[in-house]
C-alpha cells in the first residue's frame, strides 16, 4: 500500500503552522473534570486519520471512585503527550521518531522500518505498528495536516463538552490561556513543557 497520507510527509510541514516570528507551539489542555466519556474524540479521530482497525490514537476510559458521598465515574484521555523529552525519540534507531520545531513529536514514515523500539519506550502506551503499511508505527500527531490548512484537531473540533482546549504556547489567548494560569495556581511545581496538559482530576502537568 502507497504512503499517501500527507499527514506523514515532512514536506508538508508549514503554511499557517509558522508564525512570523518562527514556529507556533501549539498545545492542547484537556479538562478531564467536563470529560462526559462520549467518545466523539475517538470517533474523530478515527475519521480524521484513519488509523488502523482496533487502534486509536486518541482513547477515553472510564474509572468507577468510590468517595464519602456515593460513587461516581471519572474519565480519564489516553494519548501521545508530545514529551518535551520524549523516550521514543531516543528509543528510535532510524531517527523516524523526531521532535517537530513546533515541539509535537511526529514520525517520518519514510525513515520508519517497524522496529517497534519507541513503542517500548512510550510511557503511556500511545504508540501502535500499522500493519497495513509494514508495521510503521502510528500515533497522535495532533492533526498537523490540519494546523497547516488553520484549523483546529479533529478531536478538539467534536468534543462536544468542550474538554479539550487548543491554542498556543507561545502566544496563549482567551480559554487556553486562562487554562495555563489555573494550572499554574493548582500545580505550580508540575512539569508543562510537554504539548498535551491534563487539568481537573490531580494529572494537571502530566509530561516527560
Amino acid at each position: 500500500m502507497a504512503l499517501h497520507r500527507s499527514r506523514r510527509l515532512v514536506d508538508r510541514w508549514g503554511g499557517p503552522c509558522l508564525s512570523p516570528n518562527g514556529t507556533a507551539r501549539w498545545g492542547m489542555i484537556i479538562d478531564l473534570s467536563r470529560c462526559t466519556g462520549c467518545q466523539s474524540c475517538m470517533v474523530a479521530c478515527k475519521l480524521q486519520n484513519q488509523t488502523a482497525p482496533d487502534e486509536f490514537n486518541t482513547r477515553i476510559t472510564a474509572r468507577e471512585i468510590v468517595e464519602a458521598a456515593g460513587t461516581r465515574i471519572a474519565f480519564t484521555a489516553n494519548l501521545c503527550v508530545h514529551c518535551a523529552d520524549p523516550p521514543c525519540v531516543a528509543a528510535c534507531p532510524t531517527g523516524a521518531a523526531f521532535v517537530h520545531p513546533s515541539g509535537l513529536v511526529l514520525t517520518d514514515w519514510r525513515r520508519c522500518d517497524g522496529n517497534g523500539a519507541c513503542i517500548d519506550a512510550c510511557p503511556y502506551d500511545a504508540r501502535f505498528a500499522d500493519p497495513r503499511f509494514a508495521g510503521r508505527v502510528d500515533k497522535c500527531d495532533l492533526c498537523i495536516n490540519r494546523l497547516t490548512e488553520g484549523l483546529v484537531p479533529a478531536c478538539v473540533e467534536n468534543c462536544s463538552p468542550g474538554a479539550r482546549i487548543f491554542g498556543r504556547f507561545d502566544r496563549p489567548e482567551g480559554e487556553f490561556a486562562d487554562y495555563l494560569e489555573a494550572l499554574k495556581k493548582t500545580q505550580p511545581n508540575a512539569d508543562r513543557r510537554s504539548a498535551v496538559l491534563f487539568y481537573g482530576t490531580g494529572q494537571e502537568g502530566q509530561s516527560s
